[in-house]
C-alpha cells in the first residue's frame, strides 16, 4: 500500500468529486475513496496473478522452475485433462518462455495444455473457476468441503 498509495492518492484527489459521484461515495472522504480503490486494484491484481500465472514450467534440462510468471498469450490456451498437444519451457538464460508442439499438429487444431495436474479440485476450481471433468459447479464443490464458509441452512 505504501508503494501504490502515492500513485493513487494524487489522481483521486485531483478528480475527487467526480470519482465520488461516479462511485456513489459523495458523502465519503477522499481517504476512504483512496483506500477503497486501492483494495479494488489489489484484489484485481491478485485475481490476475492467480488465474494467469504459470508456476510448474519445466526449465531447460527438464528441471522444475518454482517461480510464477505472467505469460501473455499462453494464458489463452485451453486446459485439457487428456494429453496436451503443446508444452512450455522457460529459458532462464534468455528470460523467455518457449512453446513447443508435443506431437504433429494439423492446421486448425486447438492448442491445449494442462494448467496444473497436481492441484486438488477445490484449489483448482477456486483458482481457475472450473474443475476439469466435474459436472458440479465450483460453488457446490466448495459448499461440500467448507461448512465454515457455507454453513448448512436450518429451516
Amino acid at each position: 500500500a505504501s508503494i501504490i498509495m502515492p500513485v493513487i492518492q494524487p489522481r483521486v484527489e485531483a478528480n475527487a468529486e467526480e470519482l465520488k459521484r461516479r462511485l456513489g461515495f459523495e458523502d465519503m472522504d477522499t481517504d476512504f475513496v483512496c483506500n477503497f480503490l486501492l483494495s479494488t486494484y489489489l484484489r484485481g491484481a491478485f485475481v490476475i496473478l492467480m488465474t494467469r500465472s504459470f508456476d510448474d514450467s519445466l526449465g531447460l534440462g527438464g528441471e522444475r522452475e518454482e517461480e510464477s510468471r505472467l505469460v501473455p498469450v499462453l494464458d489463452t490456451l485451453q486446459h485439457t485433462t487428456g494429453d496436451p498437444n503443446v508444452y512450455h519451457v522457460y529459458d532462464s538464460d534468455n528470460d523467455c518462455l518457449e512453446v513447443f508442439a508435443a506431437r504433429d499438429l494439423a492446421e486448425g487444431d486447438e492448442l491445449v495444455l494442462t494448467y496444473h495436474d497436481d492441484m486438488s479440485k477445490e484449489v483448482f476450481g477456486s483458482r481457475f473457476g472450473f474443475v476439469p471433468g466435474e459436472a458440479k459447479s465450483v460453488r457446490m464443490l466448495l459448499e461440500e468441503k467448507n461448512a465454515m464458509l457455507f454453513p448448512p441452512v436450518i429451516i
